[in-house]
């Protein structure tokens, strides 16, 4: 195992078992996050506060990797999201979704760029109609 695959599995480790403090410090303060919608987040907090808001509008997470695999700098993670929505969830422009109660299931792909052992970007890749779809936003 490379060092960019163990710094995202520790990354990953300390987000899965709520130590947020120890996510962050495996981040570069100027992280960039890439998200569908056209979302991009710099600093290591606002990356932060991008999945947590995100996290925030769904209960009972359960992620099933699939893939975990690194080439160089970069760590490719593929896995299927599933999960009630049961808070507020924002899109990009701001607009609001209000607790619908009904389950998502999701296959995400994640790239992580790790330099120096910390993760410096993570770019995020999911199906945004089929999020809608499923959250009855769209027919």
């Amino acid at each position: 195992m490379g060092q960019a695959l163990d710094t995202v599995r520790r990354a990953l480790d300390a987000f899965d078992g709520g130590d947020v403090p120890a996510a962050l410090a495996l981040m570069h303060e100027d992280l960039v996050v890439e998200a569908p919608g056209g979302v991009r987040v710099e600093g290591r907090e606002a990356g932060a506060d991008y999945s947590a808001a995100f996290l925030a509008a769904f209960g009972d997470v359960d992620v099933d990797t699939h893939i975990l695999a690194e080439q160089g700098q970069l760590v490719v993670e593929e896995y299927t999201l599933t999960a009630t929505h049961t808070g507020v969830l924002r899109d990009p422009d701001g607009t609001e979704f209000p607790p619908s109660g009904r389950r998502i299931t999701l296959r995400v792909v994640e790239v992580y760029r790790v330099e120096d052992g910390l993760i410096t970007e993570n770019r995020l890749y999911y199906d945004q109609t089929r999020l809608a779809r499923q959250l009855d936003l769209i027919a």
